[in-house]
Formats: structure tokens, C-alpha cells, sequence
């Protein structure tokens, strides 16, 4: 699960058997170090924008901020930068686009997230009209975790299961979602003794990459400790959709809230 850099041939061939692996130190720690000053800095500004609270102790502490790339500069050079997009080319052998991106906040007391799989969910548009999650903009999506300090089991850090865990819930994307809640990617307590979960301790500079198809979860942030991480989604090119992260994010603000949604976080 952990490796280095120069490893290449043993991370290749661990990801594609498991669909996930970490790269220690694979960034600069200065340029991390510095990220996280700038967005520190400039919080106050960003939680206006496209931004998620939770509450802890009754206050409320900010846990998400999404489309932080085309809000800081420094975000949107380390998410579109050759290194990220070269090792994406090697690892799927597909030609990538940056499809979303998000700052994930987790505060001492902040609550983690249940185990779930991306993109496997239905949801309806503006229209009424009910979608197949992920799956109308691309075939393939791959995410890339960047902590900005370190995570752990103490403060909540991701848990990753191998890809080849999807297969016991089903052949393809409706056979898998039917075994989910409904209208939320969330497995269903019934099936979770199919997958195994292996935490995700990093520190600042390691990276962490895993597949769509990768069931995981995260735990609640007992430490005293925050734990920040960017988080950006990349999906293949597809020739029906020119831009399908204007798109995803153009339906995820239009589209219209079901009653039976529930959230991915813990109770």
C-alpha cells in the first residue's frame, strides 16, 4: 500500500490489482506547508463560496469547500500539474481530466463518514428526472488524496478498501447500486462484512490515489488534532460531454433534493 516514488513497477502493479496505493513524500513539503498558510489565510473569503458546515459542540465549524482550485491559485497549479497528470496517465493508461475538487475539513470533534462508493447513486435533475449518478459523465473517475497535515486513526483519517471488494456486490454500476441505500452511494449495513478497510496514514507531501471503485470510509476526529486534505477527482475523457466538470457542477446546484437523500456522515 505504501510506497516511494522510484518504486514505480511494485505501486503499478499493487494499484491495479487493488485500485489504490500512497506515495510517500511524492510533494514538496514547502509547497504543501505553504498551500495550507494561503488557505488559512483566506477561509473566511472561501466559506462564502460553495461551502458545507457541520456542527460540533453546537458550534458550527466549516467541513467542506468545494471548487477550491478556481479560488486559489496555488490549489489550481497543484492539481493541474504534469507530476499529478503523469503519474494519472501511467497508473490508469487513460488520458485524464480534472472532473472535481474539494478542501475537506475535519475539526477535533468532527464527524466521519460511513462506507460508501463514488458515483454509485441516482438523483434527479432539474427536470424531475432521475440520473445514474456519476456514470453520465464518464466511465472512469480516480481520486487523488493531498493531506495537508497528517491524518490518522486518531483524527479521522480515510479507510480503503481493495477494488476487487466491488465485485461481491455486483458485474456492473446497477447490480452495485442496488445494494446500496437508496439515492446515496452508503452500502448497506447487511453487506459490509464483504469488504475489508485499510487506513490511510499520511502526512504532508504523501499522496494517496485510488479508483472509483474502492469502497471507503472515515472516522470521527477524536483527537485534539484538525485534519485537512485536499481532495481532487479526475475522470477519462468522453466524447459526448465537452466539459463534464462545468457540467457536474452545473447539476449538482440545480439539481432538485429528494426526501429520501441522506448524508454520507455518521450520525
Amino acid at each position: 500500500m505504501y510506497f516511494k516514488s522510484i518504486e514505480f513497477n511494485r505501486l503499478n502493479d499493487f494499484y491495479n490489482k487493488n485500485g489504490f496505493i500512497v506515495i510517500k513524500n511524492f510533494l514538496n513539503q514547502n509547497q504543501i506547508k505553504n498551500l495550507k498558510i494561503k488557505i488559512n489565510r483566506k477561509k473566511k473569503k472561501f466559506e462564502k463560496n460553495f461551502s458545507y458546515f457541520e456542527k460540533i459542540e453546537k458550534k458550527s465549524k466549516l467541513r467542506r469547500i468545494e471548487k477550491i482550485s478556481e479560488q486559489l491559485n496555488d490549489a489550481k497549479k497543484l492539481v493541474n500539474s504534469k507530476k499529478i497528470f503523469g503519474l494519472l496517465k501511467k497508473l490508469t493508461k487513460k488520458n485524464n481530466v480534472l472532473f472535481k475538487d474539494k478542501l475537506n475539513f475535519k475539526y477535533p470533534g468532527g464527524k466521519g463518514y460511513v462506507p460508501h462508493i463514488d458515483g454509485h447513486f441516482y438523483w434527479r435533475d432539474k427536470n424531475n428526472k432521475i440520473q445514474p449518478g456519476w456514470s453520465i459523465y464518464s466511465n472512469s473517475f480516480t481520486n487523488v488524496v493531498i493531506p495537508l497535515e497528517k491524518t490518522d486513526r486518531d483524527n479521522g483519517c480515510l479507510y480503503l478498501s481493495s477494488k476487487k471488494d466491488l465485485n461481491k456486490l455486483g458485474k456492473n454500476w446497477t447490480e452495485v447500486t442496488e445494494k446500496l441505500d437508496k439515492f446515496t452511494p452508503n452500502i448497506k449495513k447487511k453487506f459490509l462484512k464483504k469488504f475489508k478497510f485499510f487506513p490511510a496514514v499520511l502526512n504532508a507531501g504523501d499522496i494517496l490515489i485510488f479508483d472509483w471503485h474502492c469502497a471507503h470510509k472515515s472516522s470521527n476526529n477524536n483527537s485534539k488534532r484538525s485534519r485537512m486534505i485536499f481532495y481532487a477527482t479526475y475522470c477519462s475523457k468522453i466524447r459526448n460531454i465537452k466539459n463534464a466538470r462545468k457540467k457536474y457542477y452545473d447539476d449538482k446546484e440545480f439539481s432538485k433534493n429528494d426526501s429520501l437523500i441522506k448524508s454520507l456522515q455518521f450520525n
